[in-house]
Order: C-alpha cells, then sequence, then structure tokens
C-alpha cells in the first residue's frame, strides 16, 4: 500500500532527474509575495471593521483572493520544473487542488482579522495553514500525467509538512509580533509580514517539490516548452482577482465608513443642536466659527450674528479686553488660564445685561488647524439658589434680619478692620421689657407680629453701614461701625428705647414694650474675641435688668 504513495528502497538509476526555469521560480514567488501582501491588507481592513457582517464578508473574499495566489505560485511553480519526458495535468483534479489553499487562507484571515491571539491558537493556524497548504501542493501534484510514476521520499514528505506548519507559524507570529513592537507603521507593517508569509508559503512549496521521484526512462529528443499564453493567463487572472477582491474590500470599507461618519455627524449634530449648554467653536485668533441654538438663547444674538465675529464679544469688561492677549499666551507656550480648566465667569447678552456662566474650553488639533470648543452654562438659577440657601442660613426667618451665624461671621471682620483703622466699635444687646406676658397674653402669633414691628423700627433707626440682628426670641444686637466717640452709641441706644417705646397695634390693641440695653466697645488692640465682646454686651443688659429695666448700661468690662 505504501509503496503506491512513497518510493522505498528503489534504484536511484531509475529516478528522472528535472531542473526549474529560473524565470518561473522567481515569477511565482513575486505571485505568492503580492497575494500574501494582498490577504494582509484585507485581514487589516475586517480587523478595523466593526461590522461583523462586513469583517466575515472580507475574510471571505480575501480568502478565495489569497487561495488563488497561493495555487497560481503552486501551478507557476509546477510549470516551472522540467522533466525530460512529456507531462499533462488532468484539469478537475487541478481546479479541485484550489480547495485546500482557498480554505487554509480562510484560516490565516481568520486570525490576521483579530486583534490578539494565544501561543495556542497561532500554533494551531499555523499547524492547519500548512497542512492546508501541503494538501494543495500533493493533490495538484496528484494531477500530473506522465509515463513516469511519481512517488515521494518518505523523509522530505514528513519534512514538508513540518517545514509547512513551522513556516506557517513563525509568518503568522511575525504579524502579530510586528504590531505589537509599534516601532513599525501598519504600512511597512503589511508590506515586511506579506513579504515574510509569501516567502514561506513558496518555500513550503519548494521543499515539497523535493520530496518528489520520478521513476521511469527519458524520452528522447523531447523538448519542454512553456506554454506561455497559460503562465501569462494565469498571472492576470490571479492578479486582477487579488486586486479586484482588494478594490471591493476598500470600496466597501470606504463606503461602511462614509455612512458611519454620516451617522457620526447626524448623531453630533442631534447632540449640537439639542444641547441645553451652549457649545460655541473658535479658531486661533478667537474667530467664532459656529455656535448651537443655546447660544442664542443664552445670549440672545442670532447665529449670522455671531459666526465671523470675536467671541470676545460675548464678554463683560475687563475679560474682554484681556481675552486676545489670553489666547496669545496659550499659544505661545504660556500656562492655560482658560483651556482645559472649567470656571466660574461672567457673560454678557445683547441687551448688554451681564450673567453668570460656567465655561469650559477644550482643544481640537486636526491637520495643523486648531480649533477651541467652549461649552457654556448658565448658573444664574444655581446662584440665586445658593444665595437664597445661604441668606436662610444667616438670616431670620420671622424677621428677616441677620441671625446669631450672620452675626459671628460679621464681628470678626469687624474686629480686624477696627484693629487696622484704629476706629471704635460699639455692639448693643437689647431685651425687650414685658414681651413675654404679651405674648402669654394675646398669642403667639401677636408676639411674632410685634416683634417684626421691633424689626423694622430697629432697622429704620441705624445707618446703613450698621447691622441689626435677632439672636433669638426677644434678643436683638446692633453693630455700630466707625464711631468717633462712644457718645454715637449712647445716642444710638436712646434713640431705640425712644421708638421702642412708642405704642404698636397689634389686632386693634395698642401696646407697649420697653427695652433693656447693654453695650460694649471694641477698642484697637483691646484684645477681645467676638465670644467675649458678646457676652459683655449681654451682661451690660443683664445690668439693666436687675436695676428696674427700659435703660441703657455700659460693660464696664
Amino acid at each position: 500500500m505504501l509503496e503506491r504513495f512513497f518510493w522505498m528502497n528503489g534504484d536511484p538509476a531509475r529516478l528522472l532527474v528535472g531542473e526549474y526555469e529560473p524565470s518561473l521560480v522567481a515569477l511565482s514567488v513575486l505571485i505568492a509575495i503580492l497575494s500574501c501582501c494582498i490577504g494582509m491588507l484585507i485581514a487589516g481592513i475586517a480587523r478595523s471593521s466593526r461590522s461583523p457582517r462586513f469583517r466575515h464578508l472580507a475574510v471571505a473574499s480575501g480568502s478565495l483572493a489569497l487561495g488563488a495566489g497561493i495555487w497560481s505560485m503552486h501551478f507557476i511553480g509546477m510549470l516551472a520544473f522540467r522533466l525530460p519526458t512529456p507531462v499533462g495535468y488532468d484539469a478537475p483534479t487541478t481546479l479541485a487542488s484550489v480547495v485546500p489553499a482557498v480554505l487554509s487562507s480562510w484560516i490565516a484571515l481568520q486570525m490576521l482579522a483579530r486583534e490578539r491571539v494565544t501561543g495556542r491558537q497561532l500554533l494551531a493556524g499555523g499547524v492547519l495553514m500548512g497542512a492546508g497548504i501541503g494538501a494543495m501542493h500533493y493533490s495538484g501534484m496528484a494531477a500530473m500525467r506522465m509515463a513516469p510514476l511519481l512517488r515521494f521520499d518518505p523523509a522530505w514528505f514528513a519534512a514538508s509538512i513540518v517545514v509547512s506548519a513551522l513556516l506557517a507559524w513563525f509568518a503568522l507570529w511575525l504579524r502579530f509580533g510586528l504590531r505589537q513592537t509599534r516601532l513599525l507603521g501598519n504600512a511597512a507593517v503589511t508590506v515586511l509580514s506579506g513579504t515574510a508569509l509569501g516567502v514561506a508559503v513558496a518555500a513550503m512549496h519548494y521543499v515539497a517539490m523535493g520530496a518528489a521521484r520520478f521513476i521511469g526512462e527519458d524520452v528522447p529528443g523531447h523538448v519542454h516548452r512553456l506554454d506561455t499564453d497559460l503562465i501569462a493567463g494565469i498571472t492576470i487572472v490571479t492578479v486582477a482577482l487579488g486586486g479586484a477582491v482588494l478594490a471591493g474590500n476598500v470600496f466597501l470599507r470606504l463606503q461602511l465608513l462614509y455612512r458611519q461618519l454620516r451617522l457620526s455627524e447626524a448623531r453630533q449634530k442631534a447632540i449640537f443642536d439639542t444641547a441645553v449648554d451652549g457649545i460655541i467653536t473658535i479658531d486661533r485668533h478667537g474667530t467664532m466659527l459656529s455656535v448651537n441654538p443655546s447660544v442664542t438663547r443664552l445670549f440672545g444674538w442670532a447665529p449670522e450674528e455671531l459666526i465671523g465675529q470675536d467671541v470676545k464679544m460675548l464678554m463683560p469688561e475687563p475679560n474682554r479686553s484681556m481675552h486676545g492677549q489670553y489666547l496669545k499666551n496659550y499659544l505661545d507656550g504660556g500656562p492655560a488660564k482658560v483651556i482645559g480648566i472649567g470656571r466660574e465667569t461672567a457673560a454678557q447678552r445683547k441687551d448688554g445685561s451681564i450673567f453668570p456662566i460656567r465655561l469650559a474650553v477644550g482643544e481640537v488639533r486636526s491637520d495643523k488647524q486648531l480649533t477651541f470648543v467652549g461649552f457654556i452654562t448658565d448658573i444664574s438659577e444655581q446662584k440665586r439658589i445658593a444665595q437664597l440657601l445661604e441668606r436662610e442660613a444667616t438670616h431670620d426667618a420671622l424677621t428677616d434680619l441677620p441671625n446669631r451665624r450672620r452675626l459671628s461671621l460679621v464681628l470678626p471682620r469687624s474686629i480686624a478692620r477696627a484693629d487696622r483703622s484704629g476706629e471704635l466699635f460699639a455692639l448693643l444687646f437689647i431685651d425687650l421689657d414685658g414681651f413675654k406676658k404679651i405674648n402669654d397674653d394675646l398669642g403667639h402669633e401677636a408676639g411674632d407680629e410685634l416683634l417684626k414691628e421691633v424689626a423694622l423700627r430697629l432697622s429704620g433707626i441705624v445707618r446703613r453701614t450698621d447691622l441689626v440682628a435677632r439672636l433669638a426670641g426677644d434678643e436683638f444686637v446692633i453693630l455700630l461701625e466707625g464711631l468717633r466717640a462712644e457718645d454715637e452709641a449712647r445716642q444710638m441706644a436712646e434713640s431705640v428705647l425712644a421708638r421702642l417705646c412708642q405704642p404698636t397695634d397689634l389686632g386693634g390693641r395698642a401696646v407697649s414694650v420697653g427695652a433693656s440695653v447693654g453695650m460694649a466697645f471694641y477698642r484697637k488692640g483691646c484684645g477681645l474675641s467676638p465670644e467675649e465682646l458678646l457676652h459683655q454686651a449681654d451682661q451690660a443688659m443683664y445690668k439693666v435688668k436687675r436695676c428696674g429695666k427700659c435703660d441703657i448700661a455700659v460693660s464696664d468690662d
């Protein structure tokens, strides 16, 4: 059985010796390299595609082109081998040998189209590809029709299979290895790995040819004639098929990219047009290139009024005057004042009104062109809410006067100013006399109305620079700054007493309250803390309470 396939212990004298036509050998190697480079390009196209359908189509068409190229290399290599006897080929068997070449190409491209492969996958791919090319070669040689018998040397046969698998594995490994090093560009990697795979495929063929043993006799006078038309036809068809498949894949890829680009542009336009934030793009000179509808809503300018104008028209002073210098400094390599840094600033509407915004600016560099993209958020409502919350935290809900927390924030600053300027300031601690009885007799609502009336009267007495605060219950404090003498504070305290002692109408009933007023003064360098100063005024007020109420007392400390 084995004797029908292998040449074993035969007479070497009966073997025919063949030789190669160098030009055809070179042509076969070039076709292998060209086909493998095309295969690498198609694998790259498939790998970069997000569409599974296109990826499968690219691999399938690429397998056909690469398989046809490998088979053409094999057949031209067969024609390059000259024997001293007529040789023909069985057409069905010859054409059938294309199938293993296409299948092995499909295995290779499936692997090359992946982003990453494991060592085990590479080894399996190399073995399968080598086996496929070996099957193509030996089935193609089985199509030879000639008088001599065709047998194969067992050692060379085994070596050809091993070499095929190793060379296929090496070529695949080289493709991934070159890509991972990132030392070469995609084009260089494609050419180098395609050349390596083409040389490997050709080497597989010629190593396998070395296993062939032709047993017979020379035919005297036989002249080996090359069928140049057949060779030219195979070459042209192979190159044309590879080029057509590559062109088709490139066209489909470009078409897919174009659709993706249009979809991306439509998506970006939808985001741009529907974004709540204003979006403005400007060039390196500050000229506005595009604005979205929210910019019109925020600033009151129509798009055609803004595009082509300097973006500084949307800025109030001093930012308007300084914007050009900001851009120049940044372009000259200076530190970024706005670029890449979100910050709160002010903007100016068409009507001249100024409103707070949060501005974030990014840059886009493409083809040596620089574009800045600004994202503008109107934070007027946020500011209003923040101010409202701050006021609620620092003002009394009933009287709308500053509360104890607000006083605790203001007093340290007043002390610091007094220490710097040497000016005198005073604290008047006011506690209403008789409030509890009114609150008990007339109810809490009447008591609240009385407290609000007291707040109005105190606010009407003091200067704009003074502070009136409600601490708790019926306790109030007046902060008087910028005094030239203590008498000014006493005069204010007397005005407070006089104003508070006037009757108040509560639901048709006239009621009167008095007040006990304690005063404490802060002089430069006295070293009192805010708490100590407030405590002194409080103690002075209690001195009045103990002595009969409705009077004024000054702290003795």
